[in-house]
Parts: structure tokens; sequence; C-alpha cells
């Protein structure tokens, strides 16, 4: 049983086409449960949100908070993490095509200090895959993340299946009250001391193009909601017209 550590908002539209194509395309033959912590933030209903999450996986865990925060969010749903494999996903994002779970497991399995295998957002080349300006090389497995550049790059907020032990580890350092991404790169000792004990890689085949999409950028857009304050480092919503 894996469990799926999620961060949402009140847009069942966009859960809905989330969790359908990762129900389809990812978790067809492995059971999978939903620890989910949903924000007042849109214009849905908290209910129907979680009435989607539902439809497709059991709904383990719920946090409702009264005031939205992202740092919060991901720190609670982190902390009730308890299985061997866990998968982080945000609320916005789309599988393009079926990917073997199985295999994502096997690997990590087989790599005991491999933390996370991360799914692809752009396209991947045919001896590395390119994470922003920086560079993983295919070890015959997977993209791995060189040692070298673990504290920049090692962790995303990307769709990830993650090491429950690596997630159990690292939730007792974060700072709640920050943003919790820029927290595994740069500014928290306890935490990026643990980040090197760990490797990172990719999910991919060679030459293969990219397995997500970012969907939350358009219902961003058509509904008037920004991340307040400089997007990397944000924590909170904001109303462009409020």
């Amino acid at each position: 049983m894996i469990e799926i550590l999620m961060t949402a908002t009140r847009r069942p539209e966009v859960v809905e086409r989330t969790l359908r194509s990762f129900k389809t395309n990812l978790f067809q033959k492995i059971p999978a449960k939903v620890i989910i912590n949903i924000d007042p933030v849109g214009p849905g209903k908290t209910k129907d949100t979680l009435d989607v999450v539902g439809k497709y996986f059991r709904v383990e865990s719920v946090n409702l908070p009264e005031v939205p925060h992202f740092g919060r969010a991901f720190k609670w749903v982190w902390s009730q993490a308890e299985a061997e494999m866990c998968f982080w996903l945000e609320d916005d994002w789309e599988l393009l095509f079926p990917i073997d779970l199985f295999r994502m497991i096997k690997i990590m399995d087989s790599n005991q200090n491999l933390a996370i295998l991360r799914l692809p957002w752009r396209p991947v080349g045919t001896g590395y895959s390119k994470n922003w300006k920086w560079f993983f090389p295919w070890n015959g497995e997977f993209f791995e993340c060189p040692q070298e550049i673990r504290r920049q790059v090692g962790f995303c907020g990307h769709p990830s299946l993650v090491r429950g032990k690596y997630v159990r580890k690292t939730v007792r350092f974060l700072n709640p009250e920050k943003n919790p991404e820029k927290q595994f790169h740069h500014g928290n000792p306890e935490l990026l001391f643990e980040i090197d004990r760990w490797r990172y890689g990719v999910f991919a085949q060679p030459g293969q193009g990219p397995s997500i999409r970012d969907i939350g950028r358009e219902w961003m857009i058509d509904n008037g909601y920004r991340k307040a304050g400089t997007k990397a480092f944000f924590t909170q919503w904001r109303q462009i017209d409020a």
C-alpha cells in the first residue's frame, strides 16, 4: 500500500484531472491511499474536492485548515506518512501516459540509499536528463543526480516516488512557516545534512518525452489567483483583484 501525500486547494475540476490521470496511468495495479491537506483557496467547495479524491482513492487522513499556508500543509502531510513507499503529489499535475510503478519500486528496492525517483516535466536526452540548468546522467536504470548538486536540485516538488524513511527523517527538520522546497536547497543546516546522505533520480527512458504536465497555471489565470510574494518562496495564495 502506497501513501499518496497530497496538498490541494478547492478546485475540484483540477483535482479530477490530476487523480484520473494518475489512477489510470500509475496506480492501475497497486493499491494506494491518500493523506491530504485541502487549503481554503479557490471558488469551489472543500467537500467537492474531497469527494473527487474519494472517487479515485481511499482517503486515509484529511486536514482542513481555516487559513491557507503551503508550508504548514506540506509539513502536516509529510508528518502523517507511515508507509515504506510514498508518492508526493501536488493537486495540479497531469500524468500523460502509463508509467511502470512496479519498475520504480524495484529500482528503489535495489538502491536502498535512493530517496526519490521523480517524473520528468521536460523531454529527456539520450544520455542525460536536464533539470533546469543541471544535468543528471543515465546510469543504466535511471537518471541520477550528481552528488555535488544534491542540495541544489536533489528534491523538487514534481510528482515523485519517495522512500517513507526519507520522508520521516526530513520532515522533522522543516520549518512549517517557510516554503518547504527552498529548505531542501539552502538555509536549513540539519535538513541539508540529511539530504547529503541520500541519492536522487529521475525515472524515464533515454530519449523520452515529458511524463507530466502542469495544469495549475491555467487555472490560476482563469480564476484570478497567484502565488503571493516571490513565486519560489511562496507560502500563501492571493486573489489578483482582491
